[in-house]
């Protein structure tokens, strides 16, 4: 089974979202964040895909969900011309329209993993830290 294909803007707006509200500094009018996204298929062992969370009801039925990671970035030189704390980079995961999880500074797991299109579910992602 697989499911329609993510809604990249609403992606993007839910990434921007997510981001200043946990970044209160670059909410900032000014800095524009670039966004690149990567968007592949993971096949899952069941239907809560790569939310596997306890509790979480789903069928046992293999899945093909669609992953996407955006990487959020900003120009060194808007960041320098307001002064402001920004981090390099930002990177968001998504499977299907759903947010899964967010890292500022992921480990190397984290883009070997995106390198063979097979990032961890919500519940394994703290490996990447």
């Amino acid at each position: 089974m697989r499911r329609g294909y993510p809604n990249l803007e609403l992606l993007e707006y839910k990434a921007k979202e997510y981001a200043f509200a946990i970044h209160q500094n670059i909410l900032h009018d000014a800095l524009y964040p670039r966004i690149k996204a990567d968007v592949f298929i993971q096949t899952w062992v069941n239907t809560a895909t790569g939310f596997d969370d306890d509790g979480v009801v789903s069928g046992q039925a293999f899945t093909d969900e669609y992953t996407t990671v955006m990487e959020m970035s900003w120009s060194k030189r808007d960041v320098a011309r307001h002064i402001i704390d920004v981090p390099d980079k930002i990177y968001i995961v998504f499977f299907g329209n759903r947010l899964a999880y967010m890292y500022l500074n992921p480990n190397e797991q984290f883009f070997e993993d995106l390198k063979n299109r097979n990032m961890k579910s919500q519940k394994e992602s703290k490996e990447y830290l």
